[in-house]
């Protein structure tokens, strides 16, 4: 028996143990029989289900971590000597390409769609937006004809490759991960709402918070929040807005607590704000809520509808409006068996159309393809 391919997933940028990432892409390469190894920041070095973790530095600026952080990573790779390495973050494409004159098969896996998030940066000046999308989509280009594969995340990104045979891996749930086998019935379920992922102000922190503060005197309904502030002022200001005192803030949370929080709820918020990032996105709270069994209250943008539709799974908002989403909350919660059973349908269409086990297949068969035959064999035999 050979050695095993080694396979080498880089990210600067995203937090660790990242689910599309870790649990999901290096999780499946370790299962596959492949030696999988993540550099990511502000960890330490260690195993952890089949896949070894390389630590790297955390920086106290964006500048330093794409120039001291990128070189790190550089390192790392080079160190690890894998036969694949799989960048996370376009600020590691020049690292790529350095990778591919040494010798290593380099993916770029396009998350979302760079030039339209910077939309979403608050901390960028408005005059700068327009001369960096022009800078990221020449980066990519460079990218798409250097790297050996492109792989993008949604259909709208992969829109942006055409031409270059991108693989699409949808950013879907793991089955049953979320979904607990001994939650009550919606109407044992408490009177309240979830929402778990960014808490960015594109994420509609403040329109969710503001519904609760419009809804019928003596409602009893609590919206549990989860997730991170980009800062503390933010999160001062969620804290200061009406309705808040109506809502639960818990946190980053582990995934066991995610899927504790989803048992507890009768509807899950998705109620992202108009961006072009956001319009075309496929995101994956939206399927996570979905996988969980309850009905989804979510933003009412073209691409959105289509899939809410074709899964009768929830309700379309104006999301813009407290008052839209705090009477799509009222009808969720007063009416617990509508909204289990349209739950339960986007239950079966998670189960039947987005599910990681349908990408995982993908994702192996191009690793597959990348090392050959020989290499092929070795994984066979290692699994």
């Amino acid at each position: 028996m050979g050695k095993k391919p080694k396979a080498l997933h880089l990210t600067t940028v995203h937090n660790p143990f990242d689910v599309r990432i870790f649990h999901k892409q290096c999780v499946s390469l370790a299962k596959a029989g492949f030696d999988v190894a993540l550099a990511q920041r502000g960890e330490v070095d260690e195993t952890r289900d089949g896949v070894r973790i390389r630590a790297l530095p955390r920086y106290g600026s964006r500048i330093k971590r794409m120039t001291l952080g990128v070189w790190h990573a550089f390192r790392v790779a080079r160190e690890e000597r894998a036969q694949i390495v799989h960048l996370h973050d376009i600020e590691l494409l020049w690292a790529g390409i350095l990778l591919r004159l040494f010798g290593a098969k380099v993916i770029y896996d396009c998350h979302e769609d760079v030039a339209a998030d910077l939309d979403d940066k608050a901390y960028l000046p408005r005059a700068c937006i327009r001369p960096l999308k022009i800078v990221v989509r020449a980066v990519e280009g460079v990218a798409a004809r250097a790297c050996s594969r492109i792989v993008v995340a949604t259909s709208g990104i992969e829109r942006n490759f055409a031409g270059f045979d991108p693989v699409l891996l949808r950013n879907v749930p793991i089955l049953g991960e979320l979904a607990s086998l001994n939650a009550p019935t919606f109407s044992q379920r408490d009177r309240r709402i979830v929402y778990i992922g960014g808490l960015a102000p594109f994420n509609g922190v403040e329109q969710m918070i503001r519904a609760m503060g419009i809804l019928p005197e003596g409602h009893g309904i609590r919206l549990t929040l989860g997730g991170e502030f980009a800062s503390e002022a933010e999160e001062q200001t969620a804290r200061g807005l009406p309705g808040a005192e109506y809502v639960d803030f818990i946190g980053w949370v582990g995934r066991d607590q995610v899927a504790r929080e989803f048992a507890r709820a009768r509807a899950g918020l998705v109620v992202y704000q108009p961006t072009a990032n956001v319009v075309n996105s496929e995101p994956n709270k939206f399927f996570e809520v979905l996988s969980a069994g309850l009905p989804l209250i979510a933003s009412d943008f073209p691409h959105w509808r289509v899939l809410v539709e074709a899964a009768d799974c929830g309700q379309l908002v104006d999301e813009s409006d407290p008052h839209s989403i705090s009477e799509a909350i009222l009808r969720a919660v007063d009416h617990p068996d509508v909204s289990e059973a349209s739950g339960a349908r986007g239950r079966q269409f998670v189960e039947a159309e987005r599910n990681w086990a349908r990408e995982e297949g993908k994702l192996i068969a191009m690793y597959e393809n990348l090392l050959g035959s020989a290499s092929r064999q070795r994984i066979t035999d290692a699994a």
